[in-house]
C-alpha cells in the first residue's frame, strides 16, 4: 500500500514590509510565516499562497502580484505593515 505524500496547506498573505523606496520586499502569512521576496515568490510559484500569483515583468524577472478579484482590499499593495 502506498503512503500518501502530505499536502501542504495553503495559506494568504495578510501583511508586508516595504524597501525605503515603496516596493515589497517581505511578506508574512495567515500562519505567522515570514517570507523574503524570493521564498515568497517561490512559495506562489508553488501554489501555497492563495492571494498571489507569479508573472513575468517587462523587465523580464518574475515578480508577484496579488489575485485580480476587484476587491481592493485584498490587492497585496493594502495589506497592513508588519
Amino acid at each position: 500500500m502506498k503512503k500518501e505524500k502530505s499536502k501542504k496547506q495553503s495559506t494568504k498573505f495578510v501583511a508586508a514590509r516595504r524597501n525605503s523606496d515603496g516596493t515589497l520586499s517581505e511578506f508574512k502569512d495567515a500562519e505567522g510565516n515570514t517570507y523574503d521576496y524570493e521564498q515568497a515568490l517561490e512559495a506562489v510559484e508553488q501554489g501555497l499562497i492563495e492571494n498571489a500569483l507569479p508573472f513575468t515583468g517587462r523587465d523580464g524577472a518574475r515578480h508577484i502580484r496579488g489575485v485580480n478579484d476587484g476587491d481592493e482590499s485584498t490587492n497585496l499593495r493594502n495589506l497592513k505593515e508588519f
